[in-house]
């Protein structure tokens, strides 16, 4: 099943923009893969449509549905949801424009305002703070703050990071190799566990000068964790920092201000690349495969005057 969807399925669902999904498939959630007939009393826990999608195979297994018209069915459905959301999409840059038009956005503390409130009225709040992290690398490449370094295009909502390669959420390269990896975690503040993985996957990536775990609330337990902070630093030769997603903005609007970019440049073009990312106007650099409408929908609010 998996490869019929990796190969076939997926592939065809993305060409014509029917449904956003991971890009290896549905069928990659261990939800799927227990020993018994996908019915009505499915025991696994999916979240979303779980009911109407077992009956819908329950139907077409009895023969109390015909699939063809079946399938017929779900492709309107998906077209009408298509056209749906880029209607979201064009009424959440129109909004954004029209706030940017009265002068609004013009510092990071506007901006990372909108962010928290946004990731505290959605549902996959830690997605969203990846996104709005991501959104601010890619404002920072854009003006020319990263130097010789580019932002690694944004990964997907669940891909096993060891296997991909991965060390952070928001990457930069130079010359081929990682050179610095943030990790978003929110509603985690007690980060030795996180710390421990980073040392496992840190010998493989020897390129990376600067690695650290960017939180939603501050830090907690520091002084604990210090020793074996410095400990995996020094192994490493690396900085390793732990830092409140406030903290992490300063830090990075500091950094842009040393290529004389304006506060107000650099929170403008934050905002602009994190409701274009969610708008999934940035298939290259941020590939949201997931369903963007309630983030979107929520967004909307939040942008009006």
């Amino acid at each position: 099943m998996r490869t019929l969807d990796r190969a076939y399925v997926t592939p065809t669902l993305r060409k014509y923009n029917l449904l956003k999904m991971n890009r290896d498939g549905f069928m990659m959630t261990r939800s799927l893969a227990e020993n018994y007939p996908y019915s009505a009393v499915y025991k696994a826990a999916i979240r979303g449509g779980r009911k109407e999608w077992a009956a819908i195979v329950d139907a077409i297994e009895s023969g109390a549905m015909p699939p063809a018209p079946a399938l017929q069915y779900l492709l309107s459905k998906l077209l009408n949801n298509a056209d749906q959301f880029m209607l979201l999409a064009a009424q959440a840059l129109s909004a954004l424009s029209i706030r940017l038009g009265k002068g609004d956005f013009n510092d990071k503390d506007s901006v990372l305002k909108l962010v928290e409130t946004h990731m505290l009225a959605s549902d996959y709040a830690a997605r969203i703070m990846e996104i709005a992290m991501h959104a601010l690398a890619q404002a920072m490449q854009e003006t020319g703050a990263l130097g010789n370094a580019a932002v690694v295009p944004l990964s997907q909502m669940r891909s096993a990071n060891k296997k991909h390669g991965n060390i952070g959420d928001i990457e930069l390269i130079e010359d081929g190799y990682i050179i610095e990896a943030w990790d978003a975690k929110y509603g985690k503040t007690y980060l030795r566990d996180e710390m421990e993985e980073l040392a496992d996957k840190l010998p493989f990536h020897t390129g990376v000068s600067l690695a650290g775990f960017v939180t939603s609330q501050e830090p907690a337990r520091l002084q604990e964790l210090e020793a074996r902070r410095h400990d995996i630093a020094e192994a490493y030769d690396i900085c390793l920092e732990m830092l409140s997603l406030p903290d992490w903005v300063d830090r990075q609007f500091l950094r842009t201000s040393r290529y004389t970019v304006s506060e107000r440049s650099l929170a403008q073009c934050w905002i602009t690349a994190y409701v274009e990312s969610l708008a999934q106007r940035r298939p290259l650099v941020a590939p949201i495969d997931e369903p963007c409408y309630q983030w979107l929908d929520t967004l909307i609010e939040l942008l009006q005057p």
